[in-house]
């Protein structure tokens, strides 16, 4: 009971991460809104420069870890959220009320009436993922 009890608080603080995009945001606004909104994350590390740049946060449960991946100017060119199994089916849940599921588990986030964001589930052997990055015209 304790361990529904549990993923039950983290889907819900789960919805609040997928509500908000953070796509196109600088890094400085990035960690300033995690700290202030999203207490159930800690941030972890950041690199900077070479091949790769992102910003990690973790919750303190371990069932989910959360990647913004920066451009060379620091401004978050996608977000990536990995999520134990066990988070697939409240987050598929959370995903069709919140945006327009085309398919092949990828919805549309309509902003300002426009279409600007493809988010899009991938599996892979022993997690999955929540990426949400801009639409490429």
């Amino acid at each position: 009971m304790k361990k529904i009890i549990v993923l039950l608080l983290i889907v819900v603080s789960s919805l609040n991460v997928l509500g908000q995009n953070f796509v196109g945001a600088h890094k400085l606004e990035i960690k300033k809104q995690m700290s202030e909104n999203h207490k159930d994350f800690y941030f972890s590390k950041e690199v900077f420069g070479g091949k790769s740049s992102f910003i990690k946060y973790e919750d303190h449960d371990g069932y989910r870890t959360l990647l913004f991946v920066l451009d060379d100017d620091g401004y978050c060119k996608f977000s990536q959220l990995m999520c134990d199994y066990g988070l697939l089916k409240q987050t598929i849940d959370s995903l069709n009320k919140q945006f327009e599921y085309k398919n092949d588990l990828t919805w549309h986030d309509y902003q300002t009436g426009k279409f600007n964001f493809v988010i899009q589930i991938k599996k892979e052997e022993w997690y999955f993922s929540v990426i949400t990055k801009k639409l490429e015209k």
